[in-house]
């Protein structure tokens, strides 16, 4: 495999990743309304509370990526359309 053909496949799997991940992130927040450890609310019993604590900061890191993605998306979009405007009035000069 070459270089192009690697950076496709990973444009590729991140974007199916993305359009699975809403669902993903329903779940986790879902499963955090109904179970006060994952939202951060509980006090698990001391051995448990190492634990619980990483899943919270992988829930909220995995939103937090999430959201940042899907906001660069939203601005790659923003970016072409001002891009395309103005080569389209340019080209009436």
């Amino acid at each position: 495999m070459d270089i192009p053909q690697i950076a496709d496949g990973i444009e590729k799997g991140v974007n199916t990743f993305m359009e699975v991940a809403p669902f993903l992130v329903r779940a986790l927040d879902g499963l955090a309304d109904i179970h006060p450890f994952i939202a951060g609310m509980g006090e698990p019993v001391p051995r448990m509370r190492i634990l619980i604590g990483d899943l919270l900061v992988a829930v909220t890191a995995f939103k937090a990526v999430y959201t940042l993605e899907l906001t660069r998306r939203t601005n790659d979009q923003r970016v072409i359309a001002i891009y395309a405007e103005y080569v389209a009035c340019d080209s009436l000069r």
